[in-house]
């Protein structure tokens, strides 16, 4: 048994795959779980607007379309701060905008990928605003009242992601993401400052099988 296990960890380090199973007793879906570790790079995790957050996110290979949750997401606006600093949300979901400040706030986005802002307005305490996000992308988030506040929204064509927080003393998180349909994806990872050592991997998940890879983020210039 103790050899066994040594194998398992040796397999989850060096080669950075490894299946287990079963997922879930009665779910026919699989999952996909595994290490983020931080390389070459000290990850700030304290404060509200640190780097602790890793979307980590199951691209499928065939085409297929998701139907948008009808759930609505949330992002606060209190203290003077966009809580969560990242939000990972599915293309087609409403987030609502609460402000549960005793000042007015106002949010307006800046589309990474076209350079592209929209203003949704501005409100007073106790007081929300909602908006659909139905083009996937990186929306950075700020509050023209408050020009110190700032947020990421990562709008993701699929359901299928997490969000991790990476652990201050050991640089390290854990991710796992469920209910995914059998089939062929491929994996990426999105942090406001590191990215993924070696790019996107592509892993078959299979029928009540957890599936596991490890992830490193690192400096840009470290990851090819």
């Amino acid at each position: 048994m103790k050899k066994t296990l040594c194998w398992l960890a040796f397999c989850s380090v060096f080669c950075g795959f490894f299946v287990f199973g079963p997922a879930g007793a009665g779910d026919p879906s699989g999952a996909v779980s595994g290490f983020i570790r931080v390389e070459k790079a000290r990850v700030k995790t304290g404060g509200a607007k640190s780097a602790k957050d890793v979307v980590v996110y199951l691209k499928p290979l065939a085409p297929v379309s998701f139907t948008p949750p009808s759930k609505h997401a949330v992002m606060d606006q209190r203290g003077l701060v966009f809580i969560p600093h990242v939000l990972a949300v599915q293309k087609g979901t409403t987030v609502d905008f609460l402000n549960s400040d005793n000042d007015r706030h106002n949010v307006y986005f800046l589309f990474d990928d076209t350079g592209e802002t929209l203003d949704i307005g501005t409100w007073g305490p106790g007081q929300a605003v909602s908006h659909t996000f139905d083009k996937a992308g990186v929306v950075i988030t700020l509050c023209q009242l408050h020009l110190e506040m700032a947020a990421y929204i990562l709008v993701l064509e699929t359901p299928h992601f997490t969000v991790s927080a990476i652990d201050g003393k050991t640089q390290q998180a854990t991710y796992e993401i469920k209910g995914v349909p059998a089939g062929e994806y491929v994996l990426q990872t999105w942090h406001k400052k590191l990215k993924m050592k070696g790019g996107a991997v592509q892993i078959d998940v299979a029928e009540n099988q957890t599936a596991g890879i490890d992830i490193i983020i690192t400096p840009a210039k470290y990851a090819k």
